[in-house]
């Protein structure tokens, strides 16, 4: 991609931070040589860590720490939930597909209508940073809920989640005794329909995502399964409207 169109992709960005970020071998573009210079071919990755080092640098950070958290591999990872209206929640959930930071969206059935976030952030007030000024923008006030998370397993072998099995997605949120929630982790990975989960702060003590072919195996998993764990204390669950939902 040339330089024009990566100036077109990020607004604000000028050409003279870009050659700044080259000069300093943040990015690398490839060259192309012409009759009398050689044009550079940004990559997508390139293009990435220009749109990362850009947002953080245009909030005050040095280039130094802008690239620093751009780049940095250890991610923070939090649960938000956030309500909206039935009309717009389809064009809310298109709307976040532009926010790096969030990897997956679900509009989730539930005693309230709400969208159902995964963040992934190098800083925790990243999270804030990004999503109040969006929530504002389409007319939501106060804080959403967000769950930030401690501990993560992910099932990585996972086969459940073939085009040619139905699935229902779901959360299941649990409050369990502090001393206990290491001792339900391990239960949960014994659970294969259980693909995720990870301890929280907050409200409740773990998020559980789970993957089942239909409702009767999900009444099971959580009413018999996961309540017969007895430090289970309680739980809520939210079914994933299926046409609602995205991941990176």
């Amino acid at each position: 991609m040339n330089l024009k169109d990566v100036l077109a992709q990020v607004p604000g960005l000028n050409r003279r931070f870009v050659y700044y970020l080259e000069a300093k071998g943040i990015i690398q573009p490839a060259k192309i040589r012409k009759e009398r210079i050689s044009r550079r071919d940004y990559s997508q990755q390139d293009i990435q860590t220009i749109q990362e080092v850009w947002r953080y640098y245009q909030r005050g950070y040095s280039l130094q720490v802008a690239h620093d958290l751009a780049t940095r591999a250890e991610r923070r990872t939090a649960y938000v939930a956030v309500p909206a209206p039935i009309r717009t929640q389809s064009q809310v959930l298109e709307r976040l597909r532009e926010y790096p930071q969030v990897t997956e969206a679900s509009v989730v059935y539930g005693v309230e209508s709400r969208i159902l976030l995964k963040t992934e952030t190098p800083d925790e007030t990243d999270l804030f940073h990004t999503l109040v000024p969006f929530l504002a923008e389409i007319g939501m006030t106060g804080l959403p809920e967000v769950l930030r998370a401690k501990e993560t397993f992910q099932r990585t072998n996972d086969k459940r989640g073939k085009k040619s099995q139905p699935i229902m997605l779901a959360y299941v949120l649990m409050k369990v005794p502090g001393k206990e929630v290491d001792s339900v982790m391990e239960e949960l990975k014994l659970c294969q329909e259980v693909v995720e989960a990870s301890t929280v702060y907050g409200e409740s003590d773990i998020v559980a995502k789970v993957q089942v072919k239909a409702q009767r195996e999900l009444d099971s998993l959580v009413m018999e399964r996961i309540h017969g764990i007895p430090a289970v204390e309680s739980t809520r669950t939210f079914i994933v409207v299926e046409r609602l939902h995205w991941e990176r």
